[in-house]
């Protein structure tokens, strides 16, 4: 009696579970907006004009457990700087930015500062057909590049054999949106426990970033820099539509009016009209 490669059961395994879950594009309400049209000339012209992706949250919880303003803090630095990064075992320990050329897969990080399992109104496609498919596809990768031995596989701690301390950068990283002990799944899931947060998502402007190739598992779906995206390489911010106004006065008050703010609703019905393979992709929107 033959026995399955683990490697290969557990690939199977991720794409069962994706083509379980439904991908709706039906329109919502918000196609019939008369603000969504007025906007449509302008949100394609921005989106050609986007390569890359970043999505995060309005607040943040620092290593000491006080809450901080993120948006604020990319103002006061003049963009998105670099930050320590240790995931990728090619590299060591490097400071980089993490961009995606998908919305959907920077969309996801977004969502996660939903506050208290809030969703964006009109949310596109599930969080779990996006997890699935976005680190499901860059998991099997990682086994195939760095082959955990079977025993890594039966224990489920192969991530670890491709991802130096997997659970412990886990643990950290779901720290900054929530104190609760929340695995990925759960963050992604139910979001920050800090009330007042929203999700903010960031379009970066083609040929502003320089690629640090490292791991094909974690280039699959995203892009790393090492320099600096300064703030007029950002084509445009989306955040909910009733925190628009907000953002704009905040963004104002510190000398950024020409910055150009979405609602993310908009966003959302914009990306209705691609197909799976093309948000899941590099070129949606060219």
């Amino acid at each position: 009696m033959s026995v399955e490669n683990p490697r290969k059961s557990r690939a199977r395994f991720i794409v069962e579970e994706i083509g379980k879950i439904k991908f709706d594009r039906t329109p919502t309400a918000v196609s019939n907006d008369p603000e969504y049209f007025e906007h449509l000339p302008q949100i394609a012209e921005l989106y050609k004009d986007t390569e890359f992706w970043h999505g995060t949250g309005r607040f943040k919880f620092s290593q000491s457990g006080d809450v901080e303003d993120i948006l604020q803090g990319m103002i006061k630095e003049g963009g998105l700087m670099p930050r320590e990064d240790d995931w990728d075992r090619q590299h060591g320990i490097i400071h980089t930015v993490s961009v995606s050329p998908s919305r959907m897969y920077a969309r996801l990080y977004a969502g996660m500062y939903c506050p208290a399992g809030t969703h964006i109104k009109n949310e596109l496609g599930t969080r779990e057909l996006w997890g699935y498919y976005f680190f499901g596809t860059s998991g099997i990768l990682g086994m195939l590049e760095y082959r955990p031995n079977l025993r890594q596989i039966r224990r489920g701690d192969d991530s670890s054999s491709f991802i130096p301390d997997f659970g412990k950068k886990t643990e950290q990283w779901v720290s900054k949106a929530s104190v609760q002990k929340h695995n990925i799944k759960d963050i992604f899931l139910h979001g920050t426990d800090i009330a007042e947060n929203y999700p903010i998502l960031i379009g970066v402007k083609h040929s502003a970033v320089q690629p640090t190739h490292g791991s094909r598992f974690i280039n699959l779906h995203e892009k790393r820099t090492e320099s600096p995206i300064l703030l007029n390489d950002i084509s445009h911010i989306e955040v909910p539509r009733a925190r628009v106004e907000e953002t704009q006065v905040v963004l104002s008050e510190n000398g950024h009016t020409e910055m150009k703010i979405l609602p993310i609703e908009f966003g959302e019905e914009y990306c209705r009209k691609f197909p799976f393979r093309k948000l899941v992709g590099s070129s949606a929107f060219k």
